[in-house]
Order: structure tokens, then C-alpha cells, then sequence
């Protein structure tokens, strides 16, 4: 049920129109996709599982430079298809929940930052 209700929503990010479409998803948080221009770092994700749940950062590179508002539109677009709710939303940062998660995306000149932290 749960894999059907992910293809499902995967669908959907997929059909997005244009620059909205994702190319790839991040490797430690695989159901986050992420925008086309950004790439995940090799080397740029730290898991940690912990009893109160997983704290995960991954780093991206912004490579063929997408604006801010451009990623702040791709991620405002795609994950509420894929269960996450929007939260605070700034010039650089991003904020979403699901199911006891809360998922912050920062944006530097040149980086793409995803923090993943149990919801307190």
C-alpha cells in the first residue's frame, strides 16, 4: 500500500511542466527529489538514526545555477504531491513536515542544503 501510494506520487512530481520536473532524488533521503541544475554531492550526506528518529543532512551543488525562486517553487510544488506539508517558508529556506519529520532546505549562493530532523 505504502509503495503504491509512493509510485503514485512519484507520478505526479514527474508530470510536472517544465523546470518543475525531477531528474533524480536525493540518496539518503529517497523519496526528496531533487530540482534539475541541482546535484547531490558525492560525498555530502551524514545519517544518523537515533530512538527519537533519523537526522540526516545532504549536501547539493546548485550546478547549472537555478535561481532561488526557481527551487523555492520546484520544492513548493513537489513535496506537498509527496505527502509533505509546507511550513515557514524565507528568501533562502524552506520548511516541511510529514509524519513526524520536519525537512528544512536552505539555499546559499551555491549550495542546496537538506536538514532532516524528528519534529519535537
Amino acid at each position: 500500500m505504502m509503495m503504491r501510494r509512493f509510485m503514485i506520487c512519484l507520478s505526479f512530481v514527474l508530470a510536472l511542466p517544465g523546470g518543475a520536473r525531477a531528474e533524480a532524488f536525493l540518496s539518503a533521503i529517497n523519496d526528496v527529489p531533487l530540482a534539475v541544475g541541482v546535484v547531490e554531492l558525492d560525498d555530502g550526506a551524514m545519517v544518523f538514526d537515533k530512538p527519537e528518529g533519523r537526522i540526516v543532512q545532504v549536501t547539493a551543488l546548485r550546478e547549472e545555477a537555478p535561481s532561488a525562486a526557481d527551487i523555492r517553487h520546484f520544492y513548493g510544488t513537489a513535496l506537498p504531491n509527496l505527502g509533505w506539508s509546507a511550513g515557514a517558508q524565507q528568501s533562502h529556506s524552506l520548511t516541511f513536515t510529514r509524519k513526524g519529520e520536519i525537512l528544512r532546505i536552505t539555499l546559499t549562493a551555491d549550495l542546496v542544503i537538506f536538514d532532516l530532523a524528528p519534529a519535537r
